[in-house]
Formats: C-alpha cells, sequence, structure tokens
C-alpha cells in the first residue's frame, strides 16, 4: 500500500469512529462513513471488504501498537519475574487503551453487534492470555503453561479489558497512577502466587 493509500484508509478508520461513537455501531452505514471521510463508495472498498473488515483493521492497530510498545521498553525476551516487571505491562496496556480509547469503545460495540467481527476479537484475546499465560509459567519456573496458568491469564486480560472500558472514560486528569497500581497488584498477586491446591 502506498503511503497516499494508508492515509485513506486511515482517514476511513477515523471517520468510522466518529460516526460510531455518535450513532453506534448497528446504525452505522458504509455511505456514513464515506460521507464523514469526505470519499467515495469506491475509495472505502478499495481498502476494505465491510464494515466488519475496516474493524478487524481497527483491532490488529490496537494489538501491534500494545506488541511495539512492549516491545521496544521491555524487549523481546523480557520476564516477569517481580512486580515492577509486571507493572510495565499493565502501564503498557493501560497508556495504549487511553490513546487508542475512541478505538477500543467501537471494537466492543462491534464485538457485541457483529459475530464475524466478534471472532476475530475473540482471536486477538486469546493471543493476548497466550502471552500473558507463558510470562506466567516463566515466573513460577514451570516448563510449560498449565491450566490455571492459562486460565489465571485469561482472567487477567478480561480485568485489564474490563477495568480500563469502564474506568478511561470517566477518568480525571491525573488519576491514572492509582488505578495502575491498583491493576499490578491485583495482577501481581495473581501470577506471582499460586493457589495451595495447585502446589
Amino acid at each position: 500500500m502506498t503511503a497516499k493509500g494508508r492515509r485513506s484508509a486511515q482517514d476511513l478508520k477515523a471517520a468510522a469512529l466518529r460516526v460510531i461513537a455518535r450513532q453506534g455501531y448497528l446504525a452505522t452505514k458504509i455511505t456514513d462513513i464515506t460521507a464523514e471521510a469526505g470519499k467515495s463508495a469506491g475509495v472505502f472498498y478499495r481498502y476494505f471488504a465491510d464494515k466488519d473488515d475496516l474493524m478487524r483493521s481497527v483491532a490488529e492497530d490496537f494489538a501491534t501498537a500494545l506488541h511495539d510498545r512492549v516491545s521496544t521498553e521491555l524487549g523481546h525476551r523480557h520476564k516477569l519475574h517481580d512486580e515492577r516487571h509486571i507493572e510495565q505491562h499493565v502501564r503498557a496496556y493501560w497508556d495504549i487503551y487511553r490513546t487508542f480509547q475512541g478505538q477500543m469503545i467501537g471494537i466492543y460495540q462491534a464485538s457485541l453487534m457483529s459475530t464475524e467481527f466478534s471472532e476475530h476479537w475473540k482471536h486477538l484475546q486469546e493471543r493476548h492470555v497466550a502471552t500473558w499465560s507463558a510470562h506466567m509459567a516463566e515466573a513460577r519456573h514451570l516448563t510449560a503453561a498449565d491450566e490455571d496458568c492459562t486460565r489465571t491469564a485469561h482472567a487477567l486480560v478480561c480485568m485489564l479489558e474490563h477495568y480500563c472500558r469502564t474506568t478511561v472514560p470517566t477518568l480525571e486528569a491525573g488519576d491514572d497512577e492509582v488505578h495502575i497500581k491498583t491493576l499490578t497488584r491485583l495482577a501481581a498477586h495473581g501470577i506471582l502466587h499460586t493457589d495451595a491446591s495447585h502446589e
């Protein structure tokens, strides 16, 4: 894709999110998006097959931004052996969610309204769960993630996503730290402390 093409695709995604924020995902039509972006339908279909396809691209943007942030700050082979490293992971998710707040609202609505998009978002969540689960196994000195690692990782991913979705939109400026600390404390307990019944 050319630089001009990337700009056009980004313009369409930004326009879609503005429309979705105003009238909801279900009521948003392709013509609403193209009118908002000042683009023709032909331009839309040059980059996206349909509305779900556009939202899949938005979701991939979020996943890529999160991966790049963690890899840049912590390195590709970082570990989660203490609360400080866990806080860096939580902070990365929080900050990227903050940056992608509008996108995440659209993603959430799309996941409720579209079965096809919901499956794609579920796949991205599973990738996130697998990352946390692998880190957890390493922190617990396991050769591979066991069922408890996977369950705990799934709970952590759900907690992060839901907490950010319900907290970030109404957050006062300067209040981020207390929420990051709360999420870190809960995540650290799940990652570093196993249930006695599993030991």
